[in-house]
């Protein structure tokens, strides 16, 4: 049970850093000019770009199902999408990297879109797209035409910095300095996955000691069983005692490791 639990937690804190989140976003409509559906089935073809431009080796693009998890409900996603003012910040309740989305608006007789993507650790626009079409047709064709570019930005490696060294009074030219290459690393995520870590564990701990407590029953009834053939205090109560002794304790550790990890989460 216990190796379980830690392949569990080991497989939990490998998979951090070898994928970045996207979230995107539902489309919004501040006018109500088109249904819910045709939203939906934007929002599905601007995820559906991230997808196909994006190495899954690098990225991974995050579901309806789980923006929705993090944000509580569907009604309450709906409610947070409409009234975030920065769509960073909402990138950051739904834990992902970056984030994207499209808000749909008029402008004279024609529909209008706009689609933003932020890194959302630093707060930074990374790039946008506009048009406008006279029906939802168009504005499905502007998404197929510019979201992969957009995407595409995600995909930009840092460059090299060259650090040249000032010019000697020798005579003789001053050897060259090698190059800087300075990596742009994302801040560190690692208390989310830490708390799930500690949640499977303390989970794993509360199952144990629940399997004890049969264990001390099972064990007890044995004691009972055989009264007429033993001593008062003989192994059978001592084996009794020791299986309590280890459903307690198990129970304690799991309680701790679990509160531990809700604390995590809700902290940071």
């Amino acid at each position: 049970m216990c190796r379980l639990i830690f392949i569990l937690l080991f497989l939990a804190l490998a998979a951090y850093g070898q994928q970045e989140r996207i979230a995107i976003i539902n489309t919004m409509d501040d006018f109500d000019s088109i249904s819910v559906a045709d939203l939906t089935y934007l929002t599905d073809r601007l995820r559906e770009a991230a997808v196909n431009i994006l190495p899954a080796d690098r990225f991974g693009v995050m579901t309806t199902e789980s923006i929705v998890a993090f944000l509580g409900s569907q009604e309450n996603t709906v409610k947070v999408c409409k009234e975030s003012s920065c769509l960073a910040e909402l990138g950051r309740k739904v834990s992902a990297d970056y984030v994207s989305q499209g808000r749909i608006g008029r402008f004279s007789e024609n529909l209008t879109i706009k689609v933003e993507l932020y890194d959302t650790q630093k707060g930074n626009l990374m790039g946008s797209f506009t048009g406008s079409s006279k029906d939802v047709t168009g504005l499905l064709a502007l998404i197929d035409e510019k979201a992969s570019d957009l995407f595409k930005r995600m995909l930009v490696e840092v460059k090299p910095i060259v650090v040249e060294k000032p010019e000697a009074t020798k005579v003789e030219p001053a050897p060259a300095k090698p190059e800087v290459i300075v990596i742009e690393k994302k801040p560190s995520k690692t208390a989310f996955w830490v708390a799930i870590g500690l949640d499977v564990l303390g989970a794993g701990m509360m199952v144990a000691g629940y399997l004890k407590d049969i264990e001390v029953k099972d064990t007890y009834d044995g004691y009972n069983i055989d009264e007429k053939d033993r001593p008062f205090y003989d192994d059978a109560w001592k084996n009794v005692e020791s299986a309590k002794t280890q459903r307690n304790l198990f129970y304690i550790l799991g309680g701790v490791i679990l509160a531990s990890g809700i604390g995590v989460s809700l902290w940071f």
